[in-house]
Parts: C-alpha cells; sequence; structure tokens
C-alpha cells in the first residue's frame, strides 16, 4: 500500500490590512494580522506514487454549482509540490487530491493554505525534518500569503505580508459570509482601485489590535479590526471585509450598541 497523508487546510481573515505604501517594484507595503479560521477548511489527501506527480481538486456539491475547471500546472498547490521537490532534488512523486470547501477568489486564503499544506504534508509524509523557517521561505516563493499559512493561529505580517511574526492564539467565533468572485486576478484589481491617500489612516487601531491580542481581550480586538480594502468596496455596517475580499466576517452586535450612560 502506497504512503499517504490528510492535512486540513484552513481558511483565514484580516483582522486588520494597512496598505503602507507602493514600491518601485509595483507591490505594495502591507502591515496585517491575519487569523486562521480552523471552521472552515479544505482536506488534502497526498499519497505517494511511482509514476508521475498528479493533482486533482474535487469540488464540494452544496457550494459549488458550477465548479470551474483549474489547470493542474496553474494550481498553487501543485506548484508547492514542484518547488519543495526542486529544491531539494527529490525524486518521489506524490499524487494530491484537494476536497474543496473554501470558497474560491473569496479573501479567505484558500490557494495560499492549499500550497502550505502541501508542503507541510510532503515534509511529514517524505520525513525531510524541515522546519517552519524553511518551509515558510519555500512558501514566499510561492505567494506573500502562503507563509503565514505555515504558522496559522494569529500572526502579524509584513513587508508584502511574506514576513509572520507568531503571535497569542486567540479563539474569535466569527460568522463568515463566504462570497466568490469570478476574477481570478481579484487581488490584484482590488490594489488598482485604491487610493493610497485613503490608506494607512488606521496604525493606531492596528497598535491597540496587537495589545488587546496580547491581553486577550476580545472585545478590543474586535472593536479595533480594520481593513483599507473597504475605502474601495462597499461593507454593510456590522460586518468586516477579509483580505482583499469579498467575502465578510460579522461583527458581535454588542460592539457597535451605544454605551449606556
Amino acid at each position: 500500500m502506497p504512503k499517504s497523508i490528510k492535512i486540513k487546510s484552513s481558511a483565514k481573515i484580516n483582522l486588520c490590512l494597512d496598505i503602507l505604501k507602493r514600491l518601485p517594484s509595483g507591490w505594495h507595503e502591507i502591515q496585517t494580522i491575519f487569523y486562521e479560521l480552523k471552521s472552515l477548511h479544505d482536506l488534502i489527501e497526498i499519497k505517494e506514487t511511482q509514476a508521475k506527480d498528479e493533482l486533482s481538486t474535487v469540488f464540494n456539491p452544496q457550494k459549488f454549482k458550477n465548479p470551474p475547471t483549474i489547470q493542474q500546472k496553474d494550481n498553487l498547490a501543485y506548484k508547492a509540490l514542484k518547488l519543495l521537490k526542486k529544491n531539494y532534488k527529490i525524486k518521489k512523486f506524490a499524487n494530491i487530491t484537494i476536497y474543496k470547501n473554501i470558497p474560491l477568489s473569496s479573501g479567505l486564503g484558500g490557494a495560499s493554505s492549499n500550497a502550505a499544506a502541501v508542503l507541510k504534508g510532503l515534509n511529514k509524509l517524505w520525513k525531510l525534518k524541515l522546519g517552519k523557517k524553511e518551509l515558510a521561505a519555500l512558501a514566499a516563493k510561492l505567494g506573500s500569503d502562503v507563509p503565514f499559512f505555515i504558522y496559522g493561529g494569529c500572526a502579524l505580517g509584513t513587508h508584502y505580508g511574506e514576513i509572520i511574526q507568531p503571535l497569542k492564539k486567540i479563539n474569535l467565533k466569527l460568522k463568515i459570509i463566504e462570497k466568490s468572485s469570478n476574477n481570478p486576478k481579484k487581488t490584484k484589481s482590488a490594489y488598482q482601485k485604491l487610493n493610497l491617500k485613503n490608506c494607512a489612516k488606521n496604525l493606531e487601531k492596528t497598535q491597540k489590535l496587537l495589545a488587546a491580542i496580547k491581553s486577550g481581550n476580545k472585545k478590543e480586538i474586535l472593536k479595533n479590526i480594520h481593513n483599507d480594502f473597504e475605502t474601495t468596496q462597499k461593507v454593510p455596517k456590522g460586518f468586516h471585509l477579509s483580505g482583499a475580499g469579498p467575502s465578510l466576517s460579522k461583527i458581535p452586535s454588542f460592539l457597535s450598541a451605544p454605551s449606556s450612560k
């Protein structure tokens, strides 16, 4: 019987997302706090094979009525497999199946999470004994959100979001309104719509958020979440935009209620 492993691939939201400036490279410097949503995840099964590398996606029929066709070579999880093999000169082969629950192009980080899960899964399956820093360095070559999923939990992301500083673990029971985008280049399009004069106005809130996470004050955490993409996207009152959108998290109503005097 071939060796195999199953690994969960969680979604994420950004508790804050500050767009600091546009760099000469065309990329944007950001400051963000990632939060892993373990309640929403894909499942990835990896089997060692003798023939060739293959990846397939099985879409949850209750969530994906008309699932798209994703070319194997374009899948970030497949690129993660190839990158790991190339970097460590691995001659083995793997068959990867992604059981998809996280909506596509949703701002919930599904593709990035899948790529990180493949790196972690293969590291374990092939007994490579790579540490988180080594895996995160590989992950950064795949995308700016991928390194966070190597660590999971709650973390501060700086530069493009790929420099990760793990934070104290917290448990926020947020209701997620899952939405897909039909635009595969949604993130690039969202950045193009930004007016940087309207961004980076909530840096004080970010510091309060970091302090609240350190102290475990959930009310202060939820009171200070923010996202600069909300300067260009309409978000209903009492909701928070995840990443570049379009998915939302519902903020508990007691936070927006007027205080009694």
